[in-house]
């Protein structure tokens, strides 16, 4: 019994130092693709009524901090509506890292000026 248990641990050991470091997350990974249409809808409709919730906000009390945070859930319900768009259309062609980069990065940008302008 205990030569196996020893001799199942090398070769955890031996097959573990030939792994990536990360392949205990394929399973992760792969479950997320399945559900991503799924993720994908809810949050754009999330996002959608966090724009409508900071517009009409916007309307009662007219504010540029209002604005710019009305801008930021609105840029990111763009990101996410192109996002669905892609995923059905063009499956990772059009909406790829760099161009949700470029949204993480204005929408970053919005929060930033609206919390910290005075």
């Amino acid at each position: 019994m205990k030569k196996s248990l020893v001799l199942l641990g090398i070769l955890f050991l031996i097959q573990s130092v030939f792994a990536a470091p990360w392949d205990f997350l394929r399973v992760s990974t792969s479950t997320a693709q399945v559900i991503n249409p799924i993720v994908v809808w809810v949050v754009m409709l999330i996002s959608l009524g966090l724009f409508t919730i900071s517009m009409l906000a916007l309307k009662k009390r007219g504010s540029r901090r209002l604005m710019l945070i009305g801008g930021a859930f609105g840029l990111f319900f763009l990101k996410n509506l192109l996002g669905l768009v892609d995923l059905y259309i063009s499956p990772g062609i059009f909406m790829n890292f760099a161009v949700q980069g470029v949204f993480d990065l204005l929408i970053l940008a919005s929060l930033f000026i609206a919390i910290f302008r005075k």
